[in-house]
């Protein structure tokens, strides 16, 4: 008894310490205490969990980079930590409860820790024990557990098998487990069972499943669904087994909610995500009652009204973190369920938080969008409602549903494309539903035709891709048998528009558009130019498990891949080895154990005396203390001859773009049937954090490097370019002029738009310097 009041005095002085410097952001939720971790054991925080004893007195169960505490928490305001039991160290920590026995897994080789509870609170003297499974089918490790109210302990992600659920009876004798069944299908990274059903998180495959343990030696799949970030981390149903609401670990990522009334057909009915736009990570959903309690990484903890699933409104918020992050900071673990509501929080590097919520109904919006013409339905209309950062997008029934903590005089705005946008004022209650039916009126449109000709042959070109950017829409379109394609926009505007079709050099210029306007006609030249803005049919092949070759806008990782495409081309997408949505983690979508291949279309070089391949590639392969053992290969390859014309050795640093331009070798083959290939591969033993892009593809008659220094103030393309040359960002202090390659000035003009386009075609081929003040940006005419 000693020990335990040395450290209520402990605990005391720290709580009030750390009143004097953090500054949280509150929404229905008091702090009551606060228990640093750091200076009490040094240790972070992982997981915690919750145990009432047979007199009342509730407790935090407190998972910890190095072991295992149990606080009293009967007075919030007084925690007293009654237990500690050391263990191997580990960033993963995961307690559970059952009766009188807390269950503790961890990523560290310690099994399964059993710890009796019950001699609390008279005697802080707890027996504890060690399983690792059954002999000759162990296990060491596990990444969480659950038990349910039967006695069973499911636990999940352990290092045995596909890392499934191991099924544990543990209400026989719960310091002794008894293995009695598995579900291996898939590795589950976190789970819940109720009722003989299991809900299982698949992380790594982007769904989640709900199973039939009711013969527990013969589970029975009985459906699956993927969320919307394709990372499922987490799962929690509804008290009356209708809904189950899941979290994606994914930066900006977010809560959804399902109807599981019919497993095999699982419907999303609404997803909610705190903090818009700052990629804040959600981690662990848990329900109670009619609210979704959440730890939300730098967000801290996050409370949603789910009275209605299919309207989430948050309506509570106590930020455990001193800043904001899109990283793994922060609360990563909540306990919500302790009779006297306590809400128990653990954050990673701020310690363990005992906090008072005050659960309050949100008021309620909600109704259909419909055409004020025609009276049909209207999908993709974003409806926000004033003081709600959420935008709520309507389905293809123009339904609408959302929400506000408070009562009063609120404005809705619902917004569409190719429709005026209308706002109304609403009168909302809380804990009441507001319908409103909204009628938009539609824009007038007007006709845009585009036509495409060979500017060699003055033939129309057939099959030529085109896009136009509106900040509210992309159009896009394929040429008719004559070079030609209308569209029907809506608004006038400065389009940026991007013609291409493989064997031609693309276009991209920005135009003013308006009702006048009618037709655009564009001259594309004859050659191979490729900068992704258009698919046209680059083929990826390969046997890694992860990373293969995609075309998107890239994402930016770490200090792996960078998230921009090449500096000098049109638009923003390049091909990436994976690219998922994830900052902080960059061993998570990248070439892993195998080789993935990008493979260009044919091409020739007809006509051509010194054909040069030119292209942009960025690599990272670099990771812990295994030998950097990997490059990025381009070869050429004729149909029968395949050669290596380039190799990219591990740099071992920052990614960055190199720009290279590559002569055909002398006694390769040359024929109408080229192409390049592009492989990308990490294999063991060594396997490393591998990343490689790829982007702005052209063939050249010339030796087209050095076409890499320029000024990252402002942005120019196409490079190289045959007649209008775009450049953005121009400082309108300065004039823009060109210079020759021995400096002289060939052409000078002033900058009156942020957006400016030079007619170059009156240059003689060759590369020129483009100034604008101390700017330079080298570029070539055709």
């Amino acid at each position: 008894m000693k020990k335990i009041i040395g450290h209520e005095a402990f605990l005391t002085f720290m709580f009030i310490c750390s009143l004097f410097f953090r500054s949280q952001s509150q929404l229905n939720i008091d702090s009551l205490s606060h228990i640093n971790y750091q200076a009490l054991h040094g240790a972070n925080l992982n997981d915690v969990w919750g145990y009432v004893d047979e007199l009342g007195n509730e407790y935090a169960i407190v998972g910890t980079s190095k072991g295992t505490s149990i606080v009293n928490v009967t007075n919030p305001t007084s925690p007293v930590e009654v237990f500690w039991l050391p263990g191997s160290e580990s960033i993963w920590r995961d307690p559970c409860v059952y009766g009188d026995y807390a269950f503790v897994t961890t990523e560290a080789e310690d099994g399964l820790t059993i710890i009796d509870m019950s001699p609390l609170p008279q005697s802080n003297v707890l027996s504890h024990t060690m399983y690792t499974g059954p002999i000759g089918n162990t296990w060491q490790s596990a990444h969480t557990c659950f038990v349910d109210a039967s006695g069973y302990a499911y636990i999940f992600g352990a290092n045995r098998g596909s890392g499934g659920v191991i099924m544990l009876d543990v209400h026989t004798d719960p310091m002794n487990p008894v293995e009695v069944g598995t579900f291996d299908n898939w590795y589950v990274h976190d789970g819940f069972a109720r009722n003989d059903t299991l809900f299982a998180a698949h992380i790594y495959d982007g769904f989640f499943s709900i199973v039939d343990v009711s013969n527990k030696a013969l589970p029975v799949l009985l459906g699956t669904r993927t969320t919307p970030g394709f990372f499922t981390h987490n799962l929690w149903p509804s008290a009356n087994g209708q809904f189950v609401y899941t979290t994606d670990e994914i930066s900006g990522a977010y809560i959804a909610s399902y109807d599981i009334t019919n497993p095999s057909q699982i419907v999303e009915v609404d997803k909610t995500r705190n903090s818009p736009g700052s990629g804040v990570i959600p981690h662990n959903v848990h329900v109670k009652g009619d609210y979704l309690v959440t730890s939300y990484y730098s967000d801290g903890i996050v409370i949603h009204d789910a009275s209605h699933p299919n309207n989430l409104v948050k309506v509570g918020q106590y930020d455990t973190y001193p800043t904001q992050t899109p990283g793994f900071d922060g609360c990563w673990g909540v306990y919500p369920f302790l009779p006297s509501g306590t809400i128990l929080a653990a954050d990673i590097t701020q310690g363990l938080f005992i906090l008072g919520p005050t659960y309050e109904k949100a008021s309620y919006l909600d109704g259909f969008v419909t055409d004020s013409q025609t009276g049909q339905p209207l999908s993709g209309v974003e409806v926000q409602l004033t003081g709600n950062d959420q935008v709520e997008i309507t389905p293809v029934n123009g339904y609408y549903a959302t929400g506000i903590l408070g009562t009063g005089l609120y404005t809705v705005t619902f917004s569409k494309v190719g429709y005026y946008p209308k706002t109304e004022s609403v009168d909302l209650i809380q804990g009441e539903v507001y319908t409103l039916p909204v009628q938009l009126d539609p824009i007038p449109p007007f006709p845009l035709n585009i036509e495409v000709y060979d500017v060699q042959t003055g033939a129309p070109i057939s099959n030529a891709k085109i896009k136009l950017y509106h900040p509210l829409i992309t159009h896009e379109g394929i040429t008719n048998g004559i070079g030609q394609e209308t569209f029907t926009l809506y608004y006038p505007y400065q389009y940026r528009i991007a013609v291409g079709k493989w064997g031609y050099k693309g276009a991209c210029n920005y135009v003013n558009i308006d009702e006048t306007t009618n037709t655009l006609t564009f001259n594309l030249e004859q050659g191979f130019y490729d900068d992704f803005e258009f698919d046209f049919g680059w083929t990826v092949t390969g046997n890694a498990e992860t990373g293969s070759w995609v075309r998107e806008k890239p994402f930016i990782t770490s200090n792996t891949v960078i998230g921009v495409d090449a500096d000098f081309d049109c638009g923003d997408v390049a091909y990436v080895t994976g690219n998922l949505d994830n900052v902080f983690n960059p061993d998570l979508d990248d070439v892993d154990n195998g080789f993935t291949q990008l493979l260009s279309p044919q091409f020739h070089v007809n006509g051509m005396t010194s054909p040069h391949i030119n292209f942009a590639l960025a690599y990272y392969c670099f990771y812990g203390p295994g030998q950097v053992d990997d490059t990025l290969t381009v070869f050429l390859s004729n149909g029968s001859q395949q050669i290596k014309i380039d190799q990219v050795i591990p740099p071992q640093q920052f990614m960055s773009w190199s720009y290279r331009s590559i002569p055909i070798p002398a006694g390769f083959t040359i024929n109408n049937t080229l192409q390049l290939k592009i492989v990308a591969s990490d294999y063991s033993p060594n396997v490393n954090v591998t990343e490689a892009m790829f982007d702005w593809f052209y063939v050249t008659d010339y030796d087209a490097s050095g076409l890499e220094d320029y000024s990252k103030q402002f942005r120019c393309y196409p490079n190289p370019v045959e007649d209008i040359l775009t450049i953005e960002n121009l400082d309108s202090e300065f004039p823009i002029e060109i210079l020759n390659t021995i400096g002289q000035k060939v052409w000078q003009g002033k900058v009156s738009d942020p957006v400016e386009q030079i007619n170059c075609g009156l240059l003689q081929p060759g590369v020129y310097t483009l100034k604008n003040g101390s700017n330079l940006f080298k570029f070539m005419k055709l």
